[in-house]
């Protein structure tokens, strides 16, 4: 085992001893599998193809080994990261459910909104049944660290043919302190056949400190359910944040996931939907506006396993300052899956010249009948549009941010619930405005 993972294995060792009697549990059981893949294969580099073109060094350098505490929350801390979202909600800082702080009163027969950590206690099959099935730590060792100090997180099951009309809040709350430390917040979301759910996690940070928070979503979707599904980035500015989204549909469903990155120094985000059933529908959009030296990086895989379904990708990205931004998205469309009709679209405005985006939209194509296109573009705002809007008597800051609104508002426009809407499209435009001055 190398030396620089020796302090993880420890971590871990000092994490099971804690455990009060549950290290026989199969979710333990788990997480020494997960432990043992880390210790086996390690950090990435960029010499691995799913890191490629990425300066692993801020992250992997400065990735804490000791995990944070529970942190007891203000009245007011949660006033700026409700964004609107009227619904019910639940709440995690530095990774342990906040009870006082969350609102979960009320709730309509058939949903379930609980913590992770009370349903192993509780004994709850499904959570058992469906933890860590979908996100694979073997192949991926920040799931792997997850997995292995597996501990608390957000689990909301919807039961068969259930519409719940408002949505579910998950608020992920991360605190920094003198010494950074991580927090591996869990996510295990289940929508049983012909169910309807709404879902919003939020992701932000208190204190001008640094901190690391390594997240795991696992999304099942059943037949003929609708899902929509939003995850906003609001980390810290010196905050690490690195995640992975696995979902998988079933027959006729429609899953619909929108990703905004804003916050954070760097970010990782993996997202990966498993079109499992005939006629399911996939769409997976997101936005990133990134000024400074921050750093983005998506990495997205639509797997059509089955017949007939169409699926949707368009992420949007604006950058100023020394920002850098990376997309690596793949189409996979499986021998099986003929009549697929799959799209896939990545564009980038750079503010700066300094400001720098590798793209690369990817098609693996194994059957015949197929529609699939994909594109990419990065560039400048439109001088020509620019230009008619000063002749217009509108002066150039104004109008570079009218076109970099209406160029966010594609993505922006999606979103189903009003608040967030409104909430995210004030926070967008008031970190673009004034962006490109310097360049």
């Amino acid at each position: 085992m190398s030396d620089t993972l020796t302090p993880y294995v420890d971590a871990f060792r000092a994490f099971e001893t804690g455990l009060n009697g549950q290290a026989s549990s199969p979710i333990h059981q788990i997480r020494r599998r997960a432990i043992a893949c880390f210790e086996a294969s390690g950090f990435p580099t960029s010499k691995d193809e799913a890191w490629k073109s990425i300066n692993l060094s801020p992250l992997t350098a400065s990735y804490p080994t000791a995990t944070a505490s529970a942190t007891p929350l203000s009245s007011d801390a949660l006033d700026t990261v409700r964004l609107g979202v009227d619904g019910w909600t639940i709440v995690f800082v530095d990774g342990f459910f906040d009870e006082a702080s969350s609102e979960l009163s009320d709730l309509p027969s058939g949903l379930t909104i609980a913590s992770i950590a009370n349903e192993i206690k509780a004994g709850n099959s499904t959570l058992s049944d469906n933890i860590s099935e979908l996100a694979d730590y073997e192949d991926h060792a920040f799931t792997a660290l997850n997995t292995a100090f597996l501990t608390d997180g957000a689990f909301v099951h919807v039961a068969r043919g259930v519409v719940i009309e408002k949505p579910v809040h998950v608020v992920y709350l991360s605190t920094s302190r003198d010494v950074p430390s991580i927090s591996y917040p869990r996510s295990l979301f289940v929508a049983d056949e012909n169910s309807q759910l709404t879902l919003v996690e939020t992701f932000s940070g208190m204190g001008e400190g640094s901190y690391v928070s390594n997240h795991v979503a696992e999304i099942v979707v059943g037949d003929n359910t609708i899902v929509d599904h939003y995850k906003v980035g609001l980390e810290g500015d010196r905050a690490l944040h690195v995640a992975n989204q696995k979902v998988r549909q079933g027959r006729g469903s429609n899953f619909c996931s929108h990703s905004f990155s804003i916050g954070g120094q760097f970010v990782r985000n993996d997202v990966s939907s498993a079109l499992d059933g005939e006629a399911c529908e996939s769409t997976i959009n997101g936005l990133y506006v990134l000024n400074g030296a921050q750093h983005c990086d998506n990495y997205t895989l639509l797997e059509h396993r089955k017949p007939g379904c169409p699926s949707h990708e368009l992420y949007k990205g604006i950058l100023d300052g020394q920002a850098r931004a990376v997309f690596r998205g793949k189409i996979l469309v499986h021998q099986i899956a003929k009549n697929t009709d799959a799209y896939q679209q990545n564009k980038n405005v750079l503010l700066s010249d300094d400001a720098r985006v590798n793209t690369k939209p990817q098609l693996e194509i194994y059957a015949d009948e197929v529609k699939c296109s994909h594109g990419a573009t990065i560039g400048q705002l439109d001088d020509d549009a620019l230009f008619y809007l000063q002749t217009r008597g509108i002066g150039r800051q104004a109008a570079q941010r009218m076109l970099l609104e209406a160029f966010a508002g594609d993505v922006l426009s999606r979103i189903k619930i009003k608040g967030l809407r409104k909430a995210l499209t004030d926070i967008v435009l008031n970190k673009i405005s004034g962006a490109g001055e310097s360049s």
